[in-house]
């Protein structure tokens, strides 16, 4: 966000000189000098506001992106964790793989040397078969002796097939096993894989979180100078504000003794104020005594009645803060707008009032809609002028010819 810079008008950097000028002119100019200082005010609170939003939203931000992190690092800690136990199971499982295919090469040497043994006993059976039985039989004792010596070479060659048979199945089986483990490296090899990619992405995750994480700090850094800067510049208006006023009444006070000394009590105007319902409607009862519309007898009325049809746009006739809007007894629905100054001015009767206590409001700007609330006999505004909160007549103020 920009840096607004503050300006402050000529009341607020020279207060003697715009103090003399004071002297020169009536209630409504020092309202309309007043009304500047009042709006740079507001201005400057809403910029406020506006500040506190933004460091409000990067405060909140920067816990969440806080909270993001540290899950990301649990995350991250039970990825790693997972990781090192699947390469602990894959380097368990390769040194299984290496000790089957050890084992399978032990298991063919151990066929081949069986294999070749019971070879060379049938190569020497088929080649010497008439001899080896002759030989048996010279060698036997008896009958019964060369039947058993028969018996005994034949079961030799029979338990070096067997062996062979035996050797075979063992390498088979211990093929069948390398190729599971095999398997299951491959398995595991994927899973590594895998968990490291999810690292890598949860790094590049945590990374950039990190990084908004500090651009999020400058932000609320930047946003809380400037909130300081503009409470700042709001306290230095309120005290031009307050020592205008001061002077303004204090001038207002030696006006009154002055045209009490000389006979003229009326308030003139040369800063006239805005029609309140927008076009220079008539009026329907002026200021001063007049017969009571409801009831008997006379009574002093306090402002104008304008003439203004149901939900006729009621319009502020100047800048300034609202400080009444509600029900205000026979006056019904009312609202009273502070322009500074001791000036202010009250709008009644109103079918609705569009405005909050404490709300700046700006000349011309819709505050209300004409009604018959109260002690009325129709729709109309009742439009008072308040000096010092005593009613004065408005139509020097609203350039209201009689």
């Amino acid at each position: 966000m920009k840096k607004k810079k503050y300006l402050l008008p000529k009341i607020a950097v020279g207060a003697m000189a715009t103090f003399m000028l004071f002297v020169a002119v009536d209630g409504v100019a020092i309202a309309r000098s007043l009304t500047d200082l009042n709006r740079q005010r507001q201005e400057v609170r809403d910029e406020i506001s506006g500040l506190r939003d933004l460091l409000n939203e990067a405060q909140a931000e920067r816990r969440d992106t806080e909270a993001e992190i540290l899950m990301l690092d649990i995350e991250l800690m039970e990825a790693g964790n997972e990781l090192f136990l699947v390469q602990e199971s894959l380097a368990y499982t390769e040194e299984r793989l290496a000790d089957a295919e050890a084992a399978l090469v032990q298991a063919e040497i151990d066929r081949e040397e069986r294999f070749d043994v019971l070879r060379g006993r049938l190569r020497f059976m088929h080649q010497n078969g008439n001899l080896s039985y002759i030989d048996l039989l010279l060698g036997s004792q008896n009958l019964t002796d060369f039947l058993n010596n028969r018996e005994h070479f034949r079961r030799i060659v029979e338990h070096d097939n067997a062996m062979v048979t035996e050797l075979i199945e063992l390498e088979e089986q211990i093929a069948a096993t390398r190729d599971e483990i095999a398997e299951q490296v491959v398995v595991l090899e994927i899973q590594t894989q895998n968990l490291e990619d999810a690292m890598a992405s949860l790094e590049a995750t945590l990374l950039e979180r990190e990084i908004r994480l500090m651009e999020l700090g400058y932000n609320e850094s930047h946003a809380a100078s400037m909130l300081a800067s503009a409470e700042a510049t709001e306290r230095e208006v309120q005290s031009h504000i307050v020592a205008a006023e001061a002077e303004a009444n204090r001038i207002r006070a030696e006006q009154r003794a002055l045209q009490t000394r000389t006979g003229n009590v009326r308030v003139q105007s040369d800063a006239q104020m805005a029609w309140p319902v927008g076009r220079a409607a008539g009026v329907n009862s002026d200021y001063g005594w007049r017969q009571r519309p409801i009831g008997r007898g006379t009574e002093f009325h306090e402002g104008i009645d304008m003439t203004a049809p149901f939900n006729t746009p009621i319009l502020a006739s100047e800048d300034g803060v609202v400080t009444f809007s509600g029900w205000m007894g026979g006056y019904g629905n009312t609202i009273i707008v502070d322009h500074g100054g001791g000036i202010s001015t009250l709008y009644a009767h109103n079918t609705a009032n569009m405005v909050s206590v404490g709300q700046w409001v700006y000349r011309g700007q819709q505050i209300a809609r004409a009604g018959s609330t109260g002690h009325s006999t129709g729709s109309h505004l009742h439009f008072e002028v308040r000096i010092n909160g005593r009613h004065t007549d408005p139509a020097p103020f609203v350039g209201w010819q009689r």
